[in-house]
């Protein structure tokens, strides 16, 4: 039976506008919740979901963002100054059907990186 993820946001300008939006996703079978601790200096495959799963929502949460802390997608460096919400398959497509990253920390710290994946199980 598929889980119904809900997600929602905010981002407010100060004395300013804002963005809001809500919803759930309900096409997945299957999450995945953990933390992933880098130590300093460190670089580490982190696998996501077996081969040939179909990611619809995929959540990056550094505990400590910094500059110094960043992932490999293609062979691109995205940085880990922020979180990074993928919801839904069009976002998610962004990774290029990646099922892992690799997870490098310059920081002069050890690190903690918490994931969350919402993913078909039955491909």
């Amino acid at each position: 039976m598929p889980e119904t993820i809900k997600w929602n946001f905010v981002t407010q300008v100060l004395q300013g506008p804002s963005v809001s939006a809500a919803g759930s996703i309900v096409n997945a079978d299957a999450y995945d919740k953990f933390d992933v601790e880098l130590l300093d200096t460190v670089t580490q495959v982190v696998n996501l979901v077996p081969a040939g799963a179909d990611i619809s929502l995929l959540v990056i949460n550094p505990k400590k963002p910094d500059a110094n802390l960043s992932y490999d997608l293609s062979g691109s460096l995205v940085i880990l100054d922020g979180p990074h919400v993928l919801i839904g398959k069009g976002a998610v497509s962004l990774l290029g059907g990646a099922t892992s990253l690799t997870f490098t920390n310059s920081t002069g710290a050890d690190a903690v990186i918490e994931i969350l994946v919402g993913r078909d199980s039955t491909p």
